[in-house]
Parts: structure tokens; C-alpha cells; sequence
């Protein structure tokens, strides 16, 4: 396959990647854009500027083509720090891991409210949440099916919109709706834990508990770690002639701090992480993802991602699951440890009233991922891991103070903390470990020239 631009784009497309929509790269995209619009490419770059206090346009200042950067003096003054690392060169490793204590300062201010893990967690209190299952099914909204207008001031002169316009979702409006419900009720009942109100649904008041009395009324249920390409949810699409979109992907590119067979520092795509939960039975089929997430707080999010084929398709290898599929007796143990780690990190976001429920400080996505297989398989296959030691020592002592109040069992968790690995840097056994690691995060089949050029570096044999 030929690459349609040079190897020194780390977002650079092949040719000829199975897609049943118009893929175009980004760079191609921008440089399309700014001929469309009449504008040079200083006066476009200066309205995109423009838009950049809208957190969703954030990635934007990581993914942009090197000749497209902005200065940090075109940049609002809280984001020009944050520039400068970006104007020259890729993050790494290490400098994530630097820079997490201070990511949830890059958001714009919220209400002190917003900031509360614990109360987001128990969905204030369980308040109009069903509590039976028939009820849960029966959800239903209002949200048209269609995708929404462009919010104003999304699209750039030249036609470049800051979203995936055309495409659709897996699931329809009222199936996204009851993915979203459910995972409030897996939080409701894992904040159970917290004492207080007892709440429950079927019955039952542990997650644990629902799940097998789901399965003990025929429904299968399973759930995965899986990994895909992360874009914190930003898109981009560009109008064809006739009336279609060109969708452009995006990616986060990140320097591994690795060496390569060629003996250049090797490049991969950020991963997003996550645990996948699908709950089915008869015509229902509920979606959900676990994780430490920018939304606020730790614990259980609907999957209801739109299709980006290049992206997040579960069938065409841009979606790798890692590990053990857990069913039975050990989803219902892996339900416990996902309450448990909630309990810890939410504890300690809304205690020390971190933004964005400590994202960042606490971990990220890939973080809460480790922690999980590490407790439940006793290894590691995430890349990169980057929770910090303070954070960890701040984790361990949270835990060990909720074991005492609580009567909780957390000597797994702690032992997790403790021997997770941390990536930011790498060098003898470790680096060979890491690099096995960053090979497996990252997709099977992907239309980025990076992963087809990561292929080559897996060992023969390699999952």
C-alpha cells in the first residue's frame, strides 16, 4: 500500500484500506479547507484560535500537522504552556505523566458541584432511576434520531466541520438511552457501599448480585478489556460535490520513548481504554464501558460511540480486546473489584475536590484498564501506564483507610498499585516489556500508515 503523504506525518492514511466511507487525511483535509475558504493560512489558523476555549477542540492543539501549529501567543493564555510543549514536537510518555496533576487545569472552571465524584457516582441518591429491570427496558427519549445541527461556530470557513457529519450509531435513540440508564444503575448500586440509603433494583443491591440475577433469567452477559484509537471524541468531516462527507481521522500521536529496529524513537497512536460490559437478552442488548473518564468520575459510562469504521468497529480490527473474557462467577467477582476501585478513586476526587474527578491525577482510561487486569490476571497488557507514585501512595492510603471504615477486602487493589508499571521511563527489561505492550494497544487493522509501519516491529507469531 502506498502512503498518500510523506512517513514524517504521524496521521499519514494508505491507500486502499477497506472503508465503506470516503476516508481523506487530515492535513489533505486542512489544506482543502483553507483553499475553499479564500482565507491564508495564517488568517484560518488565526479563527481556529478563535475557538479553542470549547474543551472538545482541545486534542486539536496535540493532533495539528507541524507546519499547521499554533504559536503559544496565538493561543488563549491558559492553553499556552500546554503550546509551547506541543508546538515543536509529539508528547511522550513522560511528559503525560508530567503533565496529569495539572490536565484537569486545561478545562475551563466549573461549578464546585460538578467537581463531586462521589455525588455524580450515586446519581444523587438514585432518584427516578427504575428499579426493575422491566422498567429499565422500557426507557425511552425524546433525542431525534438524526444527528444533531452543528452547534454555531463548529465549522471553519472552507467547510471543515469539528464533527462526523453523515455517519450514525450502532444502536438506535432509545437502546443509546437505556445503555445510558443502565450504567447510572450499575453506579447507583456499587455507591451502596458508601452506607446510607440501601438501593437497589430486582432486589438486589450489588452489581455483583443484578448481573447473576440477570443471568439467572437467561440473559448472557460478558465483558472485555478492549482497546481503540483515542480521540477524546473530536472529529472532523469535509463536504463532497455531491452533497456527501469525506471524514477525516484523527488520532493522537505520542513518541514511545522506545527505539526501534531501525534505531529511531518508535511512534504510536494514544489508545483509548476501557472495559466493555454487553448485557443481553431476548431483543435487548445494553452497551456499557468502564473506566477512570474525563465525564467526572470513575466507574460506568453507556457505550454509545458513533460508528467511525476507522475508529471503533468491533469486527474490523480497529478494536483490540486484551486478556480474559469474563463471564459467569468472574464477572460477578470483576463487578466487585470495578465497585471497589470506583469507591477508592471517587473518594479521593471528591475529598480533595479534584476537577474532572481527578482524570489525569488519578489516572487515565489506559490506568483504570492495568488496574483491573492486573488485579483479576495478575499481569499487565496496557501501554502506556502513567498513574504517578504520589498518586498511588495517595490511592493506597485512601484504600487502607476505607478497609478499616468499611470492612472492605482492598489488599488486592493495593498490591495492584504497587506493581503496575509506570511508563514514562523506560530502559533494559522494562523497555522490552513496554514495547510488547505498546504493540498490543494498538490496532490490528487501521487506515494510519503509523500502525501498517508498527506491524513490522511485533515479533513473528505475536497476538
Amino acid at each position: 500500500m502506498a502512503l498518500l503523504l510523506g512517513d514524517s506525518d504521524p496521521l499519514a492514511l494508505v491507500e486502499g484500506w477497506p472503508c465503506d466511507v470516503p476516508l481523506i487525511n487530515f492535513e489533505q483535509a486542512l489544506e482543502l479547507s483553507v483553499f475553499r475558504s479564500g482565507l491564508s493560512r495564517a488568517d484560518w489558523l488565526k479563527r481556529l484560535a478563535e475557538q479553542l476555549h470549547k474543551p472538545q477542540l482541545l486534542p486539536l492543539l496535540w493532533l495539528l500537522p507541524r507546519p499547521w501549529k499554533l504559536a503559544p501567543a496565538q493561543l488563549p493564555g491558559r492553553l499556552q504552556a500546554l503550546g509551547g510543549l506541543l508546538e515543536r514536537s509529539l508528547l511522550t510518555p513522560a511528559l503525560l505523566g508530567a503533565l496529569a496533576d495539572d490536565l484537569p487545569h486545561l478545562w475551563p472552571e466549573a461549578p464546585a458541584e460538578a467537581n463531586d465524584a462521589l455525588a455524580l457516582w450515586s446519581s444523587e441518591g438514585g432518584a427516578g432511576l427504575p428499579q426493575q429491570l422491566d422498567l429499565l427496558l422500557n426507557v425511552t427519549t425524546d433525542t431525534p434520531e438524526q444527528l444533531l445541527p452543528a452547534p454555531a461556530g463548529s465549522q471553519l470557513s472552507g467547510g471543515l466541520l469539528w464533527h462526523n457529519a453523515g455517519l450514525s450509531h450502532e444502536q438506535s435513540a432509545n437502546a443509546r438511552e437505556r445503555n445510558r440508564v443502565c450504567a447510572q444503575v450499575l453506579n447507583r448500586l456499587a455507591a451502596n457501599r458508601l452506607g446510607g440509603d440501601n438501593w437497589s433494583i430486582d432486589g438486589c443491591s450489588t452489581s455483583s448480585a443484578w448481573l447473576k440475577h440477570l443471568q439467572e433469567r437467561g440473559w448472557q452477559a460478558q465483558a472485555r478489556l478492549r482497546c481503540s484509537v483515542a480521540s477524546f471524541g473530536l472529529g472532523a468531516s469535509l463536504p463532497l460535490e455531491n452533497g456527501s462527507w469525506s471524514q477525516v481521522p484523527l488520532a493522537l500521536p505520542i513518541r514511545c520513548g522506545l527505539l526501534g529496529r531501525d534505531g529511531q524513537e518508535m511512534r504510536s497512536l494514544l489508545p483509548h481504554s476501557c472495559l466493555e460490559l454487553e448485557l443481553s437478552g431476548g431483543d435487548a442488548l445494553l452497551r456499557l464501558q468502564y473506566y477512570q473518564g474525563t465525564e467526572g468520575l470513575c466507574g460506568w459510562e453507556a457505550l454509545n460511540d458513533l460508528e467511525r469504521p476507522w475508529q471503533n468497529n468491533r469486527c474490523n480490527g480497529t478494536v483490540r480486546y486484551l486478556g480474559e473474557t469474563y463471564q459467569g462467577e468472574r464477572l460477578q467477582q470483576l463487578a466487585e473489584l470495578c465497585e471497589v476501585i470506583a469507591m477508592v478513586h471517587n473518594q479521593e476526587a471528591s475529598d480533595r475536590h479534584l476537577l474532572r474527578g481527578g482524570y489525569g491525577a488519578l489516572g487515565f482510561c489506559i490506568d483504570s484498564s492495568a488496574l483491573i487486569q492486573q488485579v483479576m490476571e495478575g499481569r499487565c497488557q496496557l501501554y502506556p501506564v502513567l498513574m504517578g507514585g504520589i498518586w498511588r501512595e495517595r490511592l493506597i492510603k485512601r484504600a487502607a483507610q476505607l478497609e478499616r471504615e468499611a470492612g472492605c477486602w482492598l489488599s488486592p487493589y493495593r498490591e495492584a498499585l504497587l506493581a503496575l508499571p509506570h511508563d514514562g521511563s523506560l530502559h533494559g527489561v522494562a523497555a522490552t516489556e513496554a514495547r510488547a505492550r505498546m504493540l498490543l494497544c494498538q490496532p490490528r487493522s487501521s487506515p494510519f500508515a503509523l500502525i501498517q509501519q508498527l506491524s513490522a516491529e511485533a515479533p513473528p507469531g505475536s497476538p
